[in-house]
């Protein structure tokens, strides 16, 4: 024995090799001893046996490493398990009886024992049995049922006892699966199986439906259906059994939440055997006589929408990445949808971090890795993998850090790189071979491909196939990055058309002379794809929309070949728009052999014969206008190519017979528009007298009104793509707009909830709130002017559907309810009111139900139809953000931007309008660097003077902002559009203008100062300045002057904090004097400036030498009882001014020596200001303060303020400068 004891030292090391090495020298010397005693058949059913028939050093070996099993030392259990296992299989005389007596006297956990070795006992047993069965001493003829179920039962036992030892007890029962049929009475044990480890048929959890599998894999003759009542087919993964099964993949339980409460890290085992059932060649048998549920379909139900749903844990993600990672191996075109789903592109992107530690984020990582990896080694795959993925939200990271990364970076880079025209061509053609023939291409996809599908493919399945197959040929040719030539982008567009709206005649497709319908799809295609194809085909033609030829997968050379002057969005790099293209392919399909397959389209072939005609001649005539160096008119006609050739693909494929009639009359209308176009342009070549001629019988409507007006009946269908491709239509005629356009735009955005939606299409006069000078009429007195947009309409209404609700339950009522209004209340004859039976009331109620349900079909219609009016007004902004973009100088601005305040204001106490307000407060909130001009001045005068009203009663400061940054821009129009020049008509213009412009202002801040509910704010004026040239500033530098000498002293404001305004007001305008002489060439007169500021610098001085003297007098008292203690200037309103004041002068001297000397002659030491300081440092109330010490201390020192270091002197003493006050200090 001595000889073998060195071996179980080493059996416990952490080393495996050590182990191995261990075990095989112990084992070969026990087996030897063994050799050495008598051969005998009998086999050890005691410890007494076991002693007497086999050698002394095996029978200390069998109870030793039996009860090693228990030890925590180290690798002691696995070592002493394998040792175990490999022994008993090769010593015959041992029983299973014997080795479960030893196992369960050495494993016995007590009570008494301490948790840590309870747990030890536990995993000594498991490990023992584990052993026994991979030693296959089970399956001897020795082995008894009793024996069997003793193993079973504690296996299933500690199983459910513990969950951390459940898998490994189940892998230990499969383990034992193979051998059930070794024994004759096999039934027997799989119904004991059944009875005792699947709980009777009730499977929750992955280790019993491992189990399940497993036996109804090797046993199939057995009574399943019986055994196992709840699950149905022929397979436990049969899709019948979807609903058990998802729950149970993800460890989800909502009756037992205790049965997955410990998460392991690992996938499941069963999983091995899953993916073992789809991508095992060599069960491809069991898929075709068992079937299984599809792959895909597995996939979406337990990864996609289980795993990966909204609001999955990180555990279950974690699972996720696992199966994705699994699965990569395996990865072909077909299984790309599955694989690239919605919820675990959303993982993907949210998880990927090269910065992150944690272990979703380094899983996650790793995937992608892998992922990309896969994709590189396989173009077909690698461009799946891409135009799915970047399909797909979310991919885009929002990472902003250099440790960050996206999806979308990871594979456009690393892939994109690897593909080229010739692959990207080749998949292409096998997405086509696979709309066509999905059984057969699939089956030339791989090993997966070939698992997954030999079962019949039903129609929902190929329906699936072809549309994520039309879905991938549209994104690679949308996707700009790849190198996508013409030809091929022709071939989708082409293969989309035919196959959408035509088949052929013939039983030989071959004969039809279509290349693309020369193979006929198998099966036939049905309604729901055809319906998809001409989906598809709109939205694809609506990208393609936007697309340039010049930028869209093309190289430098061929860029440099387009030609000077084409139009390059929308067409291909020959100048083909895509959309006649798509048409052309319609009618030549529809010249062949050829059976349409849309409803509708042999009625319009005519219009759309026609059509083509004209689209043919648009496109010459832009190309003659581009040769002839007409760029703009090129791209005008371009458009209307692009918006005709849209329409009348809406009109042909569209499923709806009234649309597609409306759309077939709207390509009627927009070739009339090109009609008016071409004859307006051609106009303007001609000699003036012909012109002239010509346009006095010409009382037709202009081009771009007919243009406007299809553009907004457009909008109130619900496409997007038309939305976006009318927006792109509009942006070459703006320049070409007029009155009556601009009004039909007006009259989208006037229009009432209540009012005619055409006569606002139309451009007819729409009720509004406007008044005469076309602003909202506002009353100073009427604090309550903001009220909802159709509130008044609402009431009205109400009032009309009470009315009529009352006048229908008279007539349900019918003539027992007909009272004489004269005779109201009256009973009848017999002094008893008339009652009605029950029959009678039973019809009562249902015309009363009747009623109150046409009612509420009223209300819904009333709320859609509000609903649609601001989508319709949202749609209709964009017209004029395009507008107010591309012609911020065209004179219509004026006309436009009243109707645009009155929106912002009309819509900002609703909450349904607010997407409506915001879009509105954007679009006036765009700073813009070009100005109106050409309009009419007292137009622009008006709407500067409503503007200003209305800031005067602002609801808040978003709403004060935007007003002041629209008074801006009209200030500096009028200015502009009034120069100051030597011709004495406009310079009397420029004066009225200004001296108007002036008043305002003034007007404005007489308001502020005046009145205490106004809500006019120094910073309103600051957009002004900052808009005006230096020569358009001497308004406000009057309107400072003003403020200093009306409203800087005390007294003259409604309040101290209207008086500091004041100061505020003055500093803003002084912060242009940099300005000013860093353009000292725009000022007409230096001197008259400089005169300007000193003078503004000498009221200033005298403003603060009042306000000082008044601060420190009896005056600033507040008189009364009550007010006992309290000033009207507080010590903080004095130190605003003064720092106010301080900044002001410190601005004007600006480093100039002509500011300078300026300030030195305003700022003179007069008695009143020696006066004003000494009270103020002598002051013995809250002034005497060491601030105003400071000040005065400074003051008195320098001889003026024009001294540079006297003001830094003062503004040291004041330390920072004060915050703005305003909003919440607003008084």
């Amino acid at each position: 024995m001595t000889s073998t004891l060195d071996f179980y030292w080493d059996l416990a090391s952490l080393d495996e090799d050590k182990r191995i090495e261990a075990a095989a020298g112990l084992i070969s010397a026990l087996c030897k001893f063994q050799a050495d005693m008598p051969k005998t058949n009998k086999i050890a059913m005691t410890e007494e046996d076991l002693d007497r028939i086999c050698a002394s050093d095996l029978a200390y070996a069998v109870r030793r490493l039996i009860k090693g099993l228990a030890s925590p030392r180290d690798g002691a259990r696995q070592g002493f398990s394998m040792t175990l296992a490999e022994l008993l299989n090769r010593v015959p005389n041992i029983s299973v009886k014997l080795v479960l007596d030893l196992l369960w006297k050495c494993t016995e956990a007590t009570n008494g024992m301490k948790g840590q070795e309870q747990r030890d006992m536990r995993f000594g047993r498991i490990f023992g049995l584990m052993a026994l069965v991979q030693s296959g001493i089970i399956a001897r003829t020795g082995t008894t049922p009793i024996e069997i179920r003793k193993i079973v039962m504690e296996l299933t036992a500690m199983g459910a006892k513990k969950s951390y030892l459940r898998e490994t007890a189940y892998v230990t029962l499969v383990s034992m699966v193979t051998i059930l049929g070794s024994f004759s009475f096999a039934e027997e044990l799989i119904t004991m199986f059944v009875a005792v480890a699947l709980d009777k048929g009730t499977i929750e959890t992955p280790d019993e439906l491992y189990l399940a599998m497993c036996l109804r894999r090797k046993y199939p003759w057995y009574d399943w259906a019986t055994a196992l009542p709840h699950w149905h087919g022929k397979h436990m993964l049969s899709e019948k059994n979807v609903r058990r099964i998802v729950p149970i993949l993800c460890e989800v339980s909502e009756e037992n939440k205790g049965l997955f409460s410990s998460w392991h890290q690992q996938l499941h085992t069963v999983w091995s055997e899953i993916f073992d059932l789809y991508f095992n060649k060599q069960r491809e048998f069991e898929l075709e006589s068992m079937e299984p549920m599809h792959f895909d379909l597995l996939w979406d139900a337990v990864v996609e929408r289980g795993l990966f749903a909204p609001g999955s844990t990180q555990f279950r993600r974690y699972w996720g990445f696992l199966l994705l990672e699994r699965l990569l191996p395996y990865l072909s075109e077909d299984t790309v949808p599955a694989l690239m789903s919605p919820n675990i592109v959303r993982a993907l992107s949210d998880n990927i971090s090269v910065g992150k530690k944690s272990l979703l984020a380094k899983v996650s990582m790793r995937t992608a890795d892998s992922l990309v990896s896969v994709c590189e080694g396989n173009t077909k795959v690698g461009l799946a993998v891409l135009t799915h993925l970047l399909n797909q939200k979310g991919t885009i990271g929002q990472a902003s850090g250099s440790k960050q990364t996206s999806l979308r970076t990871m594979m456009a880079n690393r892939i994109v790189a690897k593909l080229d025209s010739q692959a990207i061509v080749g998949y292409v053609t096998y997405l086509q071979e696979m709309y066509l023939r999905p059984q057969t291409a699939q089956a030339k996809a791989g090993v997966a491909a070939r698992c997954m599908d030999k079962n019949n493919m039903s129609i929902k399945v190929v329906d699936k196939q072809r549309t994520w197959a039309v879905d991938q040929m549209i994104r690679v040719a949308r996707f700009a990055q790849l190198p996508i030539t013409d030809d091929l982008t022709t071939s989708v567009l082409h293969f989309i058309v035919a196959h959408a709206a035509f088949a052929p005649a013939s039983k030989d497709p071959k004969k039809c002379g279509i290349p693309e319908l020369a193979t006929a799809p198998e099966p036939p295609l049905s309604d729901n794809t055809r319906n998809h194809l001409c989906t598809s085909l709109i939205s694809f033609v609506g990208d393609l929309n936007r697309f340039s030829s010049q930028t869209h997968g093309s190289t430098d050379n061929e860029a440099g070949a387009q030609p000077a002057g084409r139009l390059l969005v929308g067409c291909s790099r020959s100048g083909t728009v895509w959309a006649t293209s798509a048409v052309d392919k319609l009618l030549d399909c529809a010249s062949k052999k050829t059976k349409s397959v849309l409803h509708g389209l042999p009625e319009s072939k005519p219009t759309l014969v026609e059509m083509a005609k004209v689209l043919h001649a648009m496109a010459a005539k832009s190309a003659a206008y581009s040769e002839a160096g007409a760029v703009a008119n090129a791209q005008r006609v371009r458009s209307l190519e692009l918006l005709l050739g849209n329409v009348c693909l809406v009109g042909a494929c569209w499923t709806n017979k009234d649309i597609r009639a409306e759309f077939l009359d709207v390509a009627l209308e927009v070739a009339e528009c090109y009609r008016r176009l071409e004859m307006q342009l051609d106009s303007e070549t001609k000699t003036p007298k012909k012109s002239k001629k010509h346009s006095e019988g010409d009382d037709e409507p202009k081009p771009v009104e007919v243009l406007v007006d299809v553009i907004l009946s457009f909008m109130t269908k619900d496409l997007h793509f038309l939305r976006k491709l009318c927006d792109q239509v509009f942006v070459p005629f703006t320049d070409l707009m007029t009155a009556d356009a601009m009004d039909a735009i007006i009259g989208v955005l006037q229009a009432k909830e209540g009012g005619d939606a055409g006569a606002a299409e139309d451009g007819a006069a729409v009720e509004t709130e406007m008044d005469a000078d076309g602003m909202m009429d506002i009353d100073d007195d009427d604090d309550d002017s903001d009220v909802s947009m159709a509130g008044d309409d609402d009431l009205e209404q109400l009032g009309a559907v009470d009315e009529e609700l009352r006048r229908k339950i008279q007539e349900a009522l019918g003539s027992a309810s007909a009272i004489d209004n004269e005779a109201d209340g009256e009973v009848s004859a017999s002094g008893e009111e008339e009652e009605y039976d029950d029959e009678q009331m039973t019809v009562f109620d249902d015309k009363l139900a009747e009623i109150f349900r046409h009612k509420k079909e009223q209300k819904v219609a009333v709320r859609d139809l509000r609903i649609s009016l601001i989508n319709f007004k949202l749609r209709a902004l964009d017209l004029v953000d395009v507008f107010l973009t591309k012609q911020p100088d065209n004179a219509l601005v004026i006309r436009l931007l009243p109707t645009v305040v009155d929106l912002a204001k009309a819509t900002r106490a609703d909450s349904r309008t607010k997407p409506l307000h915001d879009r509105t407060m954007a679009i006036l909130g765009a700073r813009r660097t070009k100005y109106p001009t050409g309009f009419d001045t007292d137009a622009g005068l008006s709407l500067l003077d409503a503007i200003h009203k209305r800031a005067r009663r602002a609801q808040d400061k978003a709403e004060l902002a935007m007003l002041g940054n629209v008074a801006a821009f009209v200030t500096r129009a009028l200015m502009d559009s009034t120069p100051a020049t030597a011709n004495d008509k406009d310079s009397e213009k420029h004066k009225t203008v200004s001296s108007r412009v002036f008043d305002i202002a003034k007007a404005s801040l007489a308001d502020f100062m005046t009145r205490k509910g106004s809500q006019i704010h120094a910073d309103f004026f600051r957009p002004t300045t900052e808009k005006l040239l230096p020569s358009q500033l001497d308004i406000f530098w009057r309107i400072a002057h003003v403020a200093l000498s009306d409203y800087a002293r005390p007294g003259q404001t409604v309040n101290v904090y209207r008086q500091v305004q004041a100061f505020a007001l003055v500093e803003v305008v002084v912060a242009t004097v940099p300005r000013v002489m860093s353009e000292s060439s725009d000022v007409t007169d230096i001197g008259a400036f400089v005169e300007a500021v000193e003078s503004l610098l000498r009221e200033m001085q005298t403003a603060v030498c009042e306000t000082i003297q008044f601060a420190v007098s009896d005056e600033n008292k507040v008189s009364g009882s009550s007010s006992a203690g309290k000033l009207r200037i507080e010590p903080l309103r004095l130190k605003e001014i003064l720092i106010h004041s301080v900044d002001i002068a410190r601005r004007c001297i600006a480093k100039d020596d002509v500011f300078r000397l300026a300030a030195k002659r305003a700022f003179k030491t007069e008695s009143k200001w020696t006066e004003g300081v000494a009270a103020l440092s002598k002051a013995s109330t809250v002034f005497a303060l060491k601030i105003f010490r400071a000040f005065c201390t400074n003051m008195a020192v320098a001889e003026n303020l024009a001294e540079p270091d006297a003001v830094a002197r003062v503004v040291s003493a004041f330390g920072k400068k004060p915050k703005k006050t305003g909003g919440a200090g607003r008084k």
